[in-house]
């Protein structure tokens, strides 16, 4: 029976290397930045959007600002920190 070993992790490829080089960079402040992938893109989603009297109205808002680059991965990651009151 073989023993199990531990294998070094291998180095970063250059897609991934850009990716942790952007989300180490200072953010400016107020500046929306995801937690996975370091974009900067949001995104939100409406379902029901009509034009009614020459304006539009929006519909039903599915998701609010998520990241542009996770969602077409088929990811959701908010971009919004989760803000919970203090008791």
């Amino acid at each position: 029976m073989k023993r199990l070993q531990l294998v070094q992790p291998s180095p970063p490829d250059p897609v991934e290397a850009v990716r942790q080089r952007v989300k180490r960079m200072v953010r400016p402040d107020g500046a929306l930045q995801c937690n996975r992938c370091g974009c900067r893109t949001s995104l939100t989603t409406v379902n029901g959007t009509a034009v009614i009297n020459g304006r539009k109205r929006r519909g039903t808002v599915i998701d609010e600002d998520v990241c542009a680059m996770c969602w077409r991965r088929g990811i959701i990651s908010p971009m919004m920190p989760e803000l919970v009151p203090v008791k």
